[in-house]
């Protein structure tokens, strides 16, 4: 992936947040998989760069489209930033009816993260290294 600046992101951001939000509407799980997985990717540059992370997600928090808005109140948790104001807009969003279905994912975001303390944007890959390790830790009987 080329390297991008905090307007690439911002932009990435608001294009993939409207194509998940009409996604989820019409149950196109496809389309939202595949913009999420992209959004995904840029996090994982996000949590490399403090910097940037700081100032695209400030700029995210402040988006119209509510999945954005989710999105961005969730990495903040991930990174343990703003977690107040964080908390603040997860509830917002979770509370106005209006909001339907992405209510009901920004107070998931909440549950999980006052009941975990933490919160994990993606599953981290288990390597092939590790997968060696612990078959050798189960055949010496460590395990």
């Amino acid at each position: 992936m080329r390297q991008l600046n905090k307007d690439d992101i911002i932009k990435q951001y608001e294009e993939s947040g409207k194509i998940m939000y009409e996604a989820t509407l019409s149950a196109d799980y496809k389309a939202n998989n595949r913009e999420g997985a992209k959004l995904t990717r840029i996090f994982k540059r996000l949590e490399k760069d403090s910097d940037l992370a700081h100032a695209c997600i400030a700029e995210l928090l402040e988006s119209d489209n509510v999945v954005v808005r989710t999105k961005a109140a969730a990495y903040c948790l991930a990174l343990e930033i703003n977690i107040l104001e964080a908390e603040r807009i997860l509830q917002e969003i979770r509370d106005n009816p209006e909001n339907r279905i992405f209510g009901f994912n920004a107070g998931m975001v909440l549950e999980v993260w006052k009941k975990d303390g933490k919160l994990s944007i993606y599953q981290k890959r288990i390597t092939t290294d590790c997968i060696w390790r612990w078959k050798m830790a189960v055949k010496r009987g460590v395990l």
